[in-house]
């Protein structure tokens, strides 16, 4: 029943517009965040709209800062995983979450922590 549920929603909102919701807010995330110091890892053109990987600005301590996103506004941000880990973050733009409202929830809550 819930794949049905997901299909349903994808159809009703139909494939290509879902694709450019996507897009609209990870370039969203992405002007502002840079201004802010964090640099995205994968190349234009390469990434992927709904995964976004940015480097921490120098002096960011990776696990105090997601800890206090999680805990002070229930925003969770993925880490880095091995050689990457406390470099970098994973920030999902996914389904019902890529909305402008969670891009801009998370850049608030970034910019009075930081």
């Amino acid at each position: 029943y819930g794949l049905r549920e997901a299909y349903r929603l994808v159809l009703e909102e139909g494939l290509e517009n879902r694709f450019e919701r996507h897009r609209k807010n990870h370039l969203l995330l992405k002007r502002e965040l840079e201004p802010m110091g964090f640099e995205f890892i994968v190349k234009e053109g390469y990434r992927l709209p709904m995964l976004n990987a940015v480097k921490l600005p120098d002096g960011v301590d990776d696990a105090a800062v997601r800890t206090r996103l999680l805990n002070e506004y229930n925003i969770e941000v993925g880490g880095g995983l091995g050689q990457f880990a406390g470099k970098i973050w994973r920030i999902g733009l996914m389904g019902e979450s890529s909305n402008p409202n969670c891009v801009n929830t998370l850049v608030a809550a970034l910019k009075t922590i930081l």
